[in-house]
């Protein structure tokens, strides 16, 4: 199995490049688990800036995109339901998990705003079938040194916005979302330490508007790799 892919003209458009593949363990429950096969994409242009500024522990860039398919040990189908058919009920696990998830990648403050309801149109998508996505707020974690002289306990982060689409597929569920900084590093310091220097001029191309339309019509157009 594999994660969904961007289709080129979305990576072209975007200026995203993908960085990297990886599958892990979702969940694990007595009688089945859930596996998750991920693709990560990062904003090329933008992608020095934030690895000069952001933490290194955090685990993908502060302007990313991502791709997810995941995979039931016990099919859903051999459980007397179709992905579709249960689709509420995994929307309403995906959005509490999905925020633990990221919050395990290194995000803090993570809120979620908003969910509704989207119309997917990547290639071999049925406009009948339910997509949803989930809107959070998220702070992305910097390093110290983004001041002259660190006079503040704690550690600094960049406020950011973050997406998260889900849909059913024949056999299970698919995901894509991404996120991207909603303040400049100025702004940033100015909200915590309003006496300190900045001590990078590193620009994180901030506009969320931007970002945002990009990043949901990315998700709409994702397509399922079978």
């Amino acid at each position: 199995m594999s994660a969904p892919r961007f289709p080129d003209a979305v990576l072209a458009e975007y200026d995203w490049r993908h960085v990297r593949d990886h599958t892990e363990t979702a969940l694990t429950l007595p009688f089945f688990t859930i596996t998750a096969y991920n693709s990560i994409y990062e904003h090329a242009p933008s992608s020095d800036a934030f690895a000069a500024v952001g933490d290194p522990d955090v685990d993908v860039s502060g302007r990313s995109a991502f791709t997810s398919a995941l995979e039931f040990s016990t099919p859903l189908m051999e459980l007397g339901f179709s992905p579709a058919s249960v689709f509420g009920i995994a929307c309403d696990h995906a959005k509490e998990e999905f925020a633990d998830s990221v919050r395990e990648d290194g995000l803090v403050n993570v809120t979620r705003f908003t969910d509704r309801d989207i119309e997917r149109r990547g290639a071999g998508s049925d406009p009948d079938t339910p997509a949803r996505a989930f809107g959070y707020d998220v702070e992305y974690p910097l390093v110290d040194d983004v001041i002259v002289e660190d006079v503040t306990a704690g550690q600094f982060t960049v406020a950011g916005e973050l997406w998260a689409g889900i849909w059913p597929t024949d056999t299970s569920y698919a995901m894509a979302g991404g996120m991207f900084p909603t303040e400049t590093l100025a702004a940033a310091i100015a909200r915590q330490a309003p006496a300190a220097t900045l001590a990078t001029d590193a620009d994180l191309d901030v506009d969320p508007d931007r970002d945002r339309e990009r990043l949901l019509d990315a998700l709409k157009r994702a397509e399922t790799v079978d």
